[in-house]
């Protein structure tokens, strides 16, 4: 029987294999109800009949809570395939969903208990995704908050990523200019600007619905201070990109250095489209960086869905 590992976020579906892996962009807050088709076509495209599941599209603004978002997403799973395993913040594996706000956001839980399961101790996991990042302290244990919301409180997850934070939050100001709190740019065309990922790695929407060439992006990253391209420049328009990213890092340097501390951590495990940033941080603060991606390929992209696949082939 073919299995799949698969996590469903909010703005990505991310598919393992054994045969490889995909991520497809598919927002749910303006999907959900093809769901149940676009899962169809992916364990026929698989032939697969069996599935893990871990999820975060329970948190989309179409549910009214998330335990109803819990209950649509594992009754679409349930339909479409002939077993499926769900994980909970505990790790555990189950077929049923009994309590389904203990299956909320427990897709940083799939990446933890098979590092774990992996022999690994002592490390602190990092991935920094499209749109958020999760700091877990690991010693022979899961160290980290089981809610997303005491996570928040205890710097475990920062909301920042790869793709779609808007720049503004990341950047307040450039060249003593505030930036606009406005949806001009996002993180996706401030690392286009600065070579760390390619117009392919760029998945999701552009905010103003245009193309992904490094000049569109420059030009919506030029809107954040109310400019044309044409009227600040190419040069100061990357400026401003480099100045996001390094805030960027900024927002995440202290958090990773805390931790380590807290917990006499040594090394960061890292995963996700923002690995090489954490890799930057790493070097500044002389932590030991092992990127995921080094010891398991391009699964790396996909942490979470590769974890759930070899989990629920060991169960």
């Amino acid at each position: 029987m073919g299995s799949l590992g698969i996590d469903i976020g909010g703005a990505n579906l991310k598919v393992a294999s054994e045969d490889g892996w995909e991520i497809i962009y598919f927002p749910m807050w303006k999907k959900a109800e093809e769901l149940e088709d676009i899962l169809r076509d992916i364990a026929e495209r698989h032939s697969a009949k069996r599935a893990g599941v871990v999820m975060t599209a329970e948190l989309s603004d179409v549910f009214r809570s998330k335990e109803e978002g819990v209950k649509f997403i594992g009754g679409i799973c349930k339909k479409v395939f002939e077993e499926v395993f769900f994980l909970d913040v505990s790790g555990k594996l189950s077929q049923t969903l009994d309590e389904p706000t203990e299956f909320a956001a427990s897709n940083w839980v799939a990446s933890a208990t098979f590092l774990l399961r992996e022999g690994y101790r002592n490390f602190l996991f990092v991935d920094i995704g499209s749109t958020t990042t999760d700091i877990i302290p690991v010693t022979d244990r899961i160290e980290a908050a089981k809610t997303d919301f005491e996570r928040l409180k205890r710097g475990e997850m920062v909301y920042i990523g790869i793709l779609r934070t808007p720049v503004f939050y990341v950047l307040k100001e450039f060249d003593s200019t505030p930036l606009c709190p406005e949806f001009f740019a996002i993180t996706a065309d401030v690392f286009i600007a600065t070579g760390d990922i390619t117009e392919d790695d760029y998945t999701c929407e552009t905010p103003d619905g245009k193309d992904r060439d490094e000049i569109s992006c420059l030009k919506r990253v030029a809107r954040t201070i109310c400019c044309d391209l044409e009227e600040i420049g190419i040069n100061k328009a990357k400026q401003l990109a480099f100045e996001a990213k390094k805030a960027m890092k900024g927002l995440l340097k202290d958090g990773l250095r805390k931790k380590t501390e807290d917990y006499g951590i040594e090394r960061i495990f890292a995963c996700g489209i923002g690995e090489f940033l954490i890799e930057e941080i790493c070097n500044e603060i002389d932590v030991e960086f092992i990127s995921l991606s080094s010891l398991y390929g391009e699964y790396s992209k996909l942490f979470p869905a590769f974890a759930m696949l070899k989990l629920v082939q060991k169960d």
